[in-house]
């Protein structure tokens, strides 16, 4: 898989998608990545795989809008343990977490390995049985799908983003995130991100599950809500 360029008309979406690999699967995250030139309306890809646009009744309440920068602007270990100490136990505060969360994991250069380390005591799931992300980064994956050329400095933004509640209950909600891309320190005028992230309360904080890619930008950036914020 490699990257293309971006389309130098108004044509439809392209889409680069990666699969981030821990151990066995255990924790996999997916990224489609497409371009929304000019103020075309987003289409549909007919061959993607998508969730339903349909989400399931949520028993979460929803308190505020998510700001999409809990935690802070910073994209390192503290930030993801500052937004998951207060994050709420609600649906927003689950979206909250789960865009921290993103943002965190999806930059290049990669975390530091005792970043990789404290988020990987703190953050994760019970029933993530891999948890080496120092390993897992020390591969050199990279994490944009090839989408960012090899050592690229690039990181996810949720200042353009939208997200989107796939389904809730008490203690798990499904939600999509949607980024920009910022490159080289430069917002991408074209490129967005959408990740599906499963987050579960357990002992009294909300904890990343897994990622994967259910909804093409085009999908996601026509029903979500935008971030209150963003960083």
């Amino acid at each position: 898989m490699h990257a293309t360029a971006p389309p130098t008309r108004r044509t439809w979406p392209w889409i680069v998608s990666t699969a981030i690999l821990i151990g066995a699967l255990i924790i996999a995250g997916a990224v489609y990545f497409g371009s929304q030139a000019g103020t075309v309306t987003p289409t549909p890809e007919p061959t993607t795989p998508r969730a339903s646009s349909t989400p399931s009744p949520s028993t979460a309440p929803v308190d505020t809008e998510p700001t999409g920068c809990l935690g802070g602007e910073t994209r390192d270990a503290a930030m993801v343990l500052a937004a998951q100490q207060a994050a709420p136990h609600t649906s927003t505060g689950a979206v909250e977490y789960a865009a921290a969360f993103v943002r965190w994991l999806h930059q290049y250069p990669y975390p530091s390995s005792d970043d990789a380390d404290t988020v990987a005591t703190s953050a994760l799931a019970a029933d993530i049985p891999t948890k080496d992300l120092r390993k897992f980064f020390a591969n050199n994956p990279n994490v944009s799908g090839g989408l960012v050329p090899d050592t690229t400095e690039y990181y996810l933004s949720t200042i353009p983003g939208v997200w989107h509640i796939e389904s809730a209950s008490n203690d798990e909600v499904v939600a999509t995130i949607g980024t920009g891309l910022v490159q080289q320190g430069a917002m991408s005028p074209t490129l967005k991100g959408s990740i599906t992230v499963t987050v579960r309360w357990e002992n009294g904080e909300w904890k990343f599950a897994k990622s994967e890619g259910t909804r093409t930008t085009e999908d996601l950036f026509s029903i979500g809500a935008p971030f209150t914020s963003g960083c």
